[in-house]
């Protein structure tokens, strides 16, 4: 199979038109209109349905543009791996992080990992977690850490870290463990363990949190709103560790029987370089406790 044929069929899918990949290819629309024809023969399959005013693929065309779509983000990633050796003459990592573990965990870990292993160079990414698994996937990234998640890709590799007991924090102390519901619990959006953890506590003092603010993005937004007194909130241990040994925050339960842990990402054919393996085992060894 020619890599140059390959490429001129999955422009075309991707971009769901000849024209626009003829473009995107800097050849003209018959050219890229005769090649695809070409692949065809030598494939010995219709790729394309071309009954339709609109492009569509056929059976084989969908299976083909789901392999190529793996290629050529391997291929992408290649080349800015080598790009990001020539430019730097050392090793670099660029890691991704969703907010909740790289707002409390990354300054800590870098710092420490950085006087170990100064002669590695990185570049940070803080977003959402479906992005930060796409940044990795398509190569614009080496490393993801995310928080506990369940991952079915065959061309990623999950090294899952320590786990920490989900706690119930406040910004004051409290006489009764009752009184915490007069005033508002945090709710962070779409956190299963963090629904077990409200009924543990519920089940455990006989009382229920009626009072709810939900709150979605910033882990920092959420610690701010507890910090000025407007709400309470369940988070993993390594949320909240540095507001808990300054004082800040006041741990008025600990869950045992709920715990989260972080999870490293990266693709299987990254695991191999030694600057992976460094951070790797490094994380490994980290422990906030």
């Amino acid at each position: 199979m020619d890599l140059h044929y390959l490429r001129i069929f999955y422009e075309v899918a991707k971009e769901g038109s000849f024209t626009k990949a003829a473009h995107k290819l800097f050849i003209n629309q018959s050219a890229v209109s005769i090649q695809v024809k070409k692949f065809e023969e030598i494939l010995d399959t219709k790729l394309f349905d071309r009954s339709s005013k609109k492009i569509k693929l056929t059976y084989s065309g969908k299976v083909l543009y789901k392999m190529a779509e793996e290629i050529f983000q391997k291929v992408k990633r290649a080349e800015k791996e080598i790009a990001r050796i020539v430019e730097s003459k050392k090793a670099k990592v660029v890691i991704g992080a969703t907010h909740i573990i790289g707002e409390p965990l990354l300054p800590k870990l870098m710092k420490n990992f950085s006087a170990i292993h100064s002669e590695i160079e990185y570049d940070i990414h803080l977003r959402e977690k479906e992005y930060i698994l796409k940044m990795l996937r398509e190569g614009e990234i080496d490393i993801a850490v995310i928080d506990e998640t369940h991952i079915t890709d065959q061309n990623l590799k999950v090294i899952r870290l320590t786990d920490y007991p989900f706690v119930f924090v406040s910004n004051m102390e409290y006489e009764d463990v009752k009184e915490v519901t007069n005033r508002p619990l945090i709710i962070r959006d779409n956190i299963p363990k963090q629904t077990h953890a409200i009924e543990l506590m519920e089940e455990k003092y006989n009382m229920s949190f009626e009072k709810k603010i939900g709150v979605k993005g910033s882990l920092q937004a959420i610690k701010d709103m507890v910090r000025e007194g407007v709400g309470n909130v369940f988070l993993p241990y390594y949320a909240a560790y540095k507001e808990v040994e300054s004082g800040e925050f006041k741990v008025i339960d600990k869950i045992p029987n709920v715990s989260d842990a972080y999870q490293v990402v990266i693709t299987l054919d990254k695991e191999n370089l030694l600057e992976i393996q460094k951070f790797i085992s490094y994380v490994k060894d980290f422990k906030i406790i």
